[in-house]
């Protein structure tokens, strides 16, 4: 919960910057799942996301990419590797 929490806050301190940056970004839908259950499925409709562990999981979480596993992040890094993914995919994807 609190890995959500941090990438949600990151996200919603963004947006503003992303939006002057990036026209379209707005329509950018992103998955932030807490449960590497549903997440996957719920990740895979999203343009990224990402299929957090649950409390007393294994620290693992893929990330799908328009509707593809791009990676699985593991460890004590995940929030930070997450952003760095995502901060690219915004780059790459809604550059002008």
């Amino acid at each position: 919960q609190e890995m959500a929490d941090d990438i949600q806050q990151y996200i919603g301190a963004q947006m503003p910057a992303w939006k002057e940056k990036y026209p379209g970004v707005e329509n950018l839908r992103i998955a932030v799942m807490g449960c590497v259950v549903n997440g996957p499925g719920e990740s895979k409709h999203a343009n990224i996301g990402i299929s957090l562990p649950g409390s007393g999981e294994e620290p693992k979480a893929p990330v799908y990419a328009d509707g593809r596993l791009m990676t699985t992040l593991k460890g004590g890094t995940i929030v930070k590797e997450f952003i760095a993914i995502l901060d690219e995919y915004v780059n790459t994807r809604f550059r002008r």
